[in-house]
């Protein structure tokens, strides 16, 4: 076969590989041209066609390698002029660096000079230029935000109650504010190393517990050259268990799926971003499948009065759509209320709540009135059943409640 049949086979591997390491489109073609290249010029050095697909990807990776290399020297500065990103600093704990992440570059840089470059008050003064007062207000609040971020112990470890808790959503004439939602979408859990959480699914209008995840990262994992956490999650639902692993990565902007496998058939099958539809359709989010955004703030791109959604034409689209106080198994959460209006399928809308510290605090599933239930195990929903639930309007269908979510966070 062929160099230009192998390419065509395998082009697509290539471009989505470049795609996740790379976020300039303009510099990503000029990589892949040159990865195309070079693989032409070589194509005589690979002895087994089979191989083909792997070797593509090592140049790839090679290629992908040497532009942050070269990327990095474009940007060196001096020492004294670097505000530090918490990547640099490889002996400070993990979750301090994650902490850091967090703050505002003022709070980075104060906290840097102060702690890590050991500078008195006076020095850090001279060293920026502003009075003594200034600098000891500026680490004062650095040191107050730092604090407010640090993650509390994740994990509880509480059992899930058999009902679902009663709850109260109420509307707040107020501004939404913006949050750092760093959660897997549908899942919960951050994937930081050493994070845990438990989270169960209750179905309505009985409010009892239907399936029950515990959930726990288990280390950093690589696929496909690229760096995430390794996340096991044990489903329990009709007395039985099943294991699933993801591959996680959180980036500064979103949270995505890098691969998934679990066992079917007594066969352990393994999913990744390359492998297209098979992984996409079933763990894919955003655009090229980057992932949700972790930045959370109001968009417009839902419009919400009461039970009524519109969506200005948007057949699949996700934003915040208004500030609620959630109160639920006696404890009160100032929230924003994101919707999924039909971007996980043409059948799904859910709510999601999410407090100032980027935790989900309640999720609520809708699925369109006289629609066939997705999925296998779902097509014996008794609708009837649903009937007197909780409905939405959404761009003029009308959409049932079917199921909430909560985790331990709430408990």
């Amino acid at each position: 076969m062929c160099f230009e049949e192998l390419l065509d086979r395998y082009r697509n591997n290539v471009e989505a590989f470049v795609k996740y390491k790379v976020s300039l489109a303009s510099d990503r073609d000029d990589l892949l041209q040159e990865i195309y290249l070079q693989a032409y010029e070589k194509f005589g050095s690979l002895k087994d066609e089979e191989a083909f697909k792997a070797w593509i990807l090592s140049i790839a990776r090679n290629k992908v390698n040497d532009y942050y290399r070269n990327k990095a020297k474009e940007l060196s500065v001096p020492l004294e002029d670097y505000i530090p990103t918490v990547s640099i600093h490889r002996s400070v704990n993990e979750t301090v660096k994650e902490t850091l992440r967090l703050l505002s570059v003022s709070d980075r840089q104060i906290l840097y000079l102060y702690y890590w470059d050991e500078l008195s008050l006076k020095e850090i003064s001279d060293r920026l230029k502003l009075p003594v007062g200034t600098i000891k207000s500026r680490l004062h609040y650095a040191k107050k935000h730092f604090k407010e971020r640090y993650p509390k112990e994740e994990l509880m470890n509480k059992k899930m109650p058999e009902i679902m808790p009663e709850y109260t959503i109420t509307y707040k004439n107020e501004k939404p504010f913006d949050t750092l939602w760093e959660e897997l979408m549908g899942w919960f859990l951050i994937p930081k190393e050493g994070n845990k959480i438990n989270w169960a699914i209750y179905d309505f209008p009985e409010r009892k517990i239907s399936e029950t995840y515990e959930m726990k990262c288990e280390g950093k994992a690589e696929v496909h050259g690229l760096q995430g956490v390794k996340v096991e999650a044990i489903e329990s639902y009709d007395k039985k268990q099943f294991k699933r692993n993801f591959i996680a990565q959180l980036t500064d902007s979103h949270c995505r799926y890098l691969a998934e496998s679990h066992e079917e058939d007594g066969i352990q099958k393994y999913y990744t971003f390359l492998d297209g539809d098979d992984f996409l359709n079933n763990w894919g989010f955003g655009p090229e499948n980057i992932g949700n955004e972790t930045h959370l703030k109001q968009k417009g791109l839902i419009q919400r009065k009461a039970n009524v959604v519109t969506t200005e034409g948007n057949k699949e689209v996700m934003d915040v759509v208004g500030r609620y106080e959630v109160t639920i198994n006696g404890r009160s959460f100032d929230t924003v209320c994101l919707m999924d209006v039909c971007t996980y399928d043409e059948f799904t809308v859910s709510e999601q709540y999410v407090d100032r510290n980027g935790r989900t605090v309640l999720w609520r599933r809708f699925n369109k009135k006289n629609q066939r239930w997705l999925f296998d195990g779902f097509e014996s929903v008794d609708e009837g059943k649903l009937k007197d639930n909780e409905k939405l309007i959404v761009n003029g269908e009308e959409c049932v409640h079917w199921y909430d979510c909560i985790s331990d966070y709430v408990l």
